[in-house]
């Protein structure tokens, strides 16, 4: 049964809400608002201050970072973007992605329809850098990921039953990596593509005119996209300057994690502890995308608590590194998305745009 429009349209922040409530309660009654507090009463005001601060400024530049990838691949590509417009235009995908229930989805189109509209340029050519820089980006924590484990396991602190999921996170993200790379870079995938999409047209779209021109116009798009991959395959250089902005910007957000348990006074946990809470957490944020707030979480409580993280220490750490990597981007980028007036994004008034394109 179709949501009421009136509830349809404040969907998003009912689901924000609901997940922030079941955080309160396992707060309260898993970790202890007492506790939390009485951490709180008894920290140095100045040292969480300028650990804090630090925290701040390392999102400020992991996003800048990221920014750089996409800025650097489009270069490569001879697409036109001012460098400013590209770290507004991230801000505003990482916006969508926390507000909108469909995570890096949402994001990634959004940034792909913003390109298109700043330089004009097809879409498929818009969409291969923003595409390649996500793969870039998983490339890194995944091998982050797998670096991490293996140490974890070697050093007898990995739970056995962490193992399992850390592996199902690693098989899943290389089997996406392998489906867009085998769609960009095998001969005859678009068409295989192009045939499968226009099964699922035909049976919405009953206008043979409009099938055709849909066919076209997915068959261009997808023809782009695959020759500005095959510009980066024939060109790996082009990918070497990304590749480092993507490993300077994995740091800087691990850099947030660390220096969010420095400003509590815990100095012990270790850099590839946090890579796998960082790297496990994503991928729950991915696939709840529905509820946003609350499963991610509780999981990373979880996870801290599983490595020897006092309760306590993990509940105020994942609810102050939260309060960065979700609450404060939504913060920044709303004022950003309301001036360059997007509204349209929020709507889906962008989707029809990128398919008849």
């Amino acid at each position: 049964m179709p949501l009421p429009k009136a509830l349809s349209k404040h969907k998003n922040a009912i689901f924000m809400a609901l997940g922030l409530v079941a955080f309160i309660v396992y707060l309260t009654f898993f970790v202890g608002i007492g506790s939390l507090f009485d951490l709180i009463s008894k920290l140095n005001l100045q040292q969480y201050s300028l650990y804090y601060s630090i925290a701040i400024a390392a999102l400020f530049l992991s996003v800048f970072f990221d920014s750089l990838i996409w800025y650097t691949l489009l270069q490569g590509l001879n697409v036109k973007m001012k460098l400013r417009k590209v770290v507004l235009y991230n801000w505003i995908g990482n916006f969508v992605e926390m507000v909108i229930p469909c995570e890096t989805v949402c994001g990634e189109v959004t940034r792909i329809y913003l390109a298109r509209k700043e330089t004009n340029e097809n879409i498929g050519i818009t969409a291969a850098p923003v595409i390649t820089s996500r793969i870039l980006s998983t490339f890194v924590y995944t091998g982050g990921l797998l670096v991490g484990s293996l140490v974890l396991v070697a050093t007898a602190k990995m739970p056995p039953y962490l193992l399992g999921t850390l592996l199902l996170v690693s098989v899943g993200t290389i089997a996406m990596i392998g489906a867009i790379l085998y769609l960009a870079l095998k001969e005859g995938a678009v068409e295989k593509m192009v045939s499968v999409f226009m099964a699922l047209v035909k049976v919405i779209t009953k206008s043979r005119e409009k099938q055709e021109a849909r066919k076209e116009g997915l068959r261009k798009t997808l023809y782009s996209f695959s020759e500005a991959f095959q510009t980066y395959k024939k060109s790996p250089r082009l990918l070497v300057k990304p590749m480092i902005f993507a490993i300077i910007g994995w740091i800087f957000t691990l850099l947030v994690y660390l220096m969010v348990f420095y400003s509590l006074n815990f100095t012990t946990i270790s850099l590839i502890d946090l890579a796998m809470v960082y790297c496990v957490s994503s991928t729950v944020e991915t696939l709840t995308a529905g509820f946003p707030v609350g499963a991610v979480e509780i999981t990373m409580i979880s996870l801290y608590s599983a490595l020897g993280v006092p309760l306590v220490i993990a509940g105020a750490a994942t609810t102050l590194t939260r309060l960065l990597t979700f609450w404060f981007q939504i913060i920044v980028g709303y004022p950003i998305f309301q001036f360059t007036g997007l509204k349209d994004i929020l709507k889906g008034g962008f989707s029809k745009d990128l398919l008849e394109t």
